[in-house]
This record gives structure tokens, C-alpha cells and sequence, in this order.
């Protein structure tokens, strides 16, 4: 566990520890032009990243793979070279990503940057992120037992439901975070799309927008080398990172009893926030 920035402590992957915060915290100097892709792990950080990066470039893949193009803050000791390496290299407008929570989070109260913060429903958050802790994160246990270190928090970046609210929170009093929901992305692409061009000061027509909505569809990055994702070492025999990018697919794998336990963790916390989420097949809580 490390520090989470608010008195308390969160569980982070072993390799974020809090020798790594404690740097970006006292060296990372956030310019105002940044832009900043975040999310909890597997809410569709990749796919705004790659929404990010072609309006920044016009639509125009590049060369580098898609975590080069957008790199990732706090996994700069272990994969730029470390942070300073990380923010020597950077040229031009810079563009990151990161799972950070609000309150750690370099620059976002005190600087003009911009934080696209993108949440999914948390079940089906639930189901993808045991799927990449099975294929990238040596985890070896069951869904069930996954399950209950899920809904306690005892996963890296810890509870699902604080992550998001604390970020929810952040957006309604701070013009410079754009809250985006998974599930409005899949229903409405070129609208999602639009948006995020407007907030961060890319000037998007229709050729422009048709061809990032493409480049940035499932079927299309999943196929894609440079955004994909398959150059990240993975075991044999599980998903890759693109698995499905559906909504619903939580109801293939929580049981009955699974589902009744979220919903009363989830009522309580989200009750009073006015923030609602889309399960899928029409489910949309909290119910007005």
C-alpha cells in the first residue's frame, strides 16, 4: 500500500511504489498545454489514448506504439527510463496517461492542463480487470476469488467506486476535467469524439472526426500493432487486451449472489452523487 494523497492508503501494482509517487509528486512539472488520458485500470484508458493521439495528429497513426505515443506517468521508472528520462524526451504538446487518483494527480489543482477522466460501469470494469490480471499481472486465482478483492479494494488503485466518485467529484467543480463514460462511447462514437476534440483545443471537421471514430473502433485497434496493445508480454492461453469492449458482459460471470453484494456497495456509495451508470440490456443505476 501507498499513500493515496488524503490521509489514508491505497493498494497500487507492486511496481508503483512510493519511492515512484513521491517523484512525480516533487519532480513532474505539469505544463499548461498537457493533456492527460485517466482512468481506473481497464475503463478504457487504451481507447482514449487512441482517441487522444490521432486529433493531436490528425488522424495519422505515426510510427510509435500507442504507450510511446501516450505514455504512462507512473510507469515511467520501469518502462521510459525513468520520470526524468520520461519528461527529458517529451517535445512539443505532450500527452500522457495514467490510472493516478484524484488526489494524487500532478497538476490537476493548481495548473491549466487538461484530464480526460473516462469510467465504466463497474461490473463490467470488474470482469476486464480480471482478465488483464490473469494475462498481465501473474495473478493465478479464480473470478470468485478476484471478486472479493475487488469489491474490498485490494487491487491496484483500489476501490473501483472511490476512484471514480473522487474523480466525478474533481469534474463537477473543475472546468478543466472531462468526465467521460465508456458506455456513452460505444452508443454515440462520433459525438464522444467530438467532445473530447473541443476540450482540448483540437479543431475537428468530418474527415478528421470519420477517421479517428474509425481508427479508434474495436475492430480496428484490435487489429492494429501500434495500438493494440500485443507488444506488452502477456501469458499464454488468456485473453489479450482487446478482448470484447462490449457493455453487459458482467452478467457471463457474476452469479446472483455476486451481483446482489456489489449493488448494496454501490447504492451506498453512489447514492446522492448523481452519477448513474449503464449496465447494459436497458439497466441504468441508481434508477431515478
Amino acid at each position: 500500500m501507498v499513500k493515496d494523497g488524503k490521509g489514508g492508503h491505497v493498494v497500487f501494482p507492486p511496481f508503483v511504489t512510493q519511492k515512484e509517487l513521491d517523484a512525480i509528486s516533487e519532480r513532474f512539472v505539469v505544463r499548461d498545454d498537457d493533456v492527460f488520458v485517466v482512468a481506473y485500470p481497464k475503463s478504457g484508458t487504451t481507447w482514449m489514448e487512441q482517441i487522444v493521439h490521432l486529433l493531436a495528429n490528425g488522424g495519422d497513426q505515426g510510427d510509435k506504439v500507442l504507450s510511446e505515443a501516450v505514455p504512462w506517468v507512473e510507469g515511467a521508472a520501469n518502462k521510459y527510463g525513468g520520470l526524468d528520462s520520461l519528461l527529458g524526451n517529451a517535445t512539443g504538446r505532450r500527452f500522457f496517461h495514467s490510472h493516478l487518483p484524484y488526489a494524487l494527480m500532478p497538476g490537476v489543482t493548481d495548473t491549466r492542463a487538461r484530464y480526460v477522466y473516462v469510467a465504466r460501469n463497474p461490473k463490467d470494469n470488474a470482469v476486464s480487470f480480471y482478465y488483464h490480471s490473469c494475462s498481465k499481472l501473474d495473478y493465478e486465482g479464480s473470478w470468485e476469488e478476484f471478486f472479493e478483492l475487488f469489491i474490498r479494494g485490494q487491487v491496484g488503485y483500489g476501490l473501483v467506486l472511490d476512484h471514480v466518485l473522487d474523480w466525478w467529484d474533481g469534474s463537477r467543480k473543475n472546468e478543466r476535467i472531462l468526465f467521460v463514460k465508456y458506455e456513452d462511447m460505444k452508443r454515440e462514437p462520433a459525438e464522444a469524439v467530438s467532445r473530447v476534440a473541443s476540450f482540448i483545443g483540437v479543431r475537428c471537421d468530418d474527415e478528421l472526426l470519420r477517421t479517428v471514430v474509425d481508427k479508434s473502433s474495436f475492430a480496428s485497434m484490435a487489429s492494429n500493432e501500434l495500438a493494440n496493445l500485443d507488444w506488452v508480454p502477456q501469458k499464454e492461453g488468456v485473453p489479450r487486451h482487446m478482448r470484447k469492449g462490449i457493455v453487459g458482459d458482467w452478467r457471463e460471470h457474476f452469479s446472483d449472489e455476486q451481483s446482489r453484494r456489489f449493488d448494496a456497495l454501490y447504492s451506498q456509495k453512489m447514492r446522492g452523487t448523481g452519477l448513474r451508470f449503464d449496465f447494459g440490456d436497458g439497466l441504468v443505476l441508481p434508477a431515478e
